[in-house]
């Protein structure tokens, strides 16, 4: 796998329910916090979004984020492009004619 882009947040205690990673109408990616029930009444709230432009040319379902040790990471691979070979009994006699006059 190719990765066209990688992110690393740093995001010191917070708990993995708390960060969200989502991808908005195929063209964005954003990396947001929310606050969950569990956390502390007495510890301010962090809030934290971040919105991303996706090229074109990456692979949507290969998106993957992880957590550990107060770093998320987030791997956004690009798409294997692959190229399809022409058999030459499909070709159209019209255009193997071109060919060979070119």
């Amino acid at each position: 796998m190719f990765c066209f882009f990688c992110l690393f947040t740093s995001q010191p205690g917070l708990r993995k329910e708390e960060i969200k990673v989502e991808i908005e109408d195929s063209i964005y990616l954003i990396i947001r916090t929310e606050a969950t029930p569990m956390s502390p009444p007495d510890q301010p709230l962090k809030t934290f979004k971040r919105k991303f432009r996706l090229p074109e040319s990456i692979d949507m379902i290969g998106i993957s984020a992880g957590y550990e040790d107060g770093v998320l990471t987030v791997i956004v691979p690009k798409r294997i492009m692959t190229r399809r070979l022409i058999d030459p009994s499909d070709v159209p006699e019209s255009l193997q004619l071109l060919a060979r006059a070119a």
